[in-house]
């Protein structure tokens, strides 16, 4: 009996000391960017009520090296600007592309979008 109870009670002692709960990956010191950057929620909403929002939608991207936000669009009859913000909502006012940014993800789009995006 005594054979099976040390290694059962490591087995014990193993399973409750690993730690499974990994910490959420964070954006610019916040979880969930989108809801809790108040600038850029503010974005989001103004985007999504603006005229033709179905083709609006907001980006998380890597530009220098650092976070950044992008607002688009992917309006076929439109001529659009790329407009970027720091994790401050700082705008970056350097002329760049989409093809600058790196790690490019969608973080929000209408609900009734007419983009269509690479997965």
């Amino acid at each position: 009996m005594k054979k099976f109870t040390i290694p059962l009670f490591l087995c014990l002692i193993l399973c409750f000391s690993c730690n499974e709960d990994q910490e959420p990956e964070t954006i610019c010191g916040v979880t969930e960017p989108l809801t809790k950057l108040p600038w850029l929620k503010i974005l989001q909403e103004n985007y999504a009520s603006a005229e033709m929002s179905e083709y609006n939608y907001i980006g998380q991207a890597t530009y220098n090296g650092a976070t950044v936000f992008y607002l688009a669009s992917c309006c076929p009859s439109c001529n659009w600007q790329l407009v970027t913000y720091d994790c401050s909502g700082n705008q970056i006012e350097e002329d760049h592309t989409l093809d600058d940014l790196d790690s490019k993800q969608i973080i929000w789009k209408a609900n009734d979008s007419e983009c269509v995006f690479e997965e």
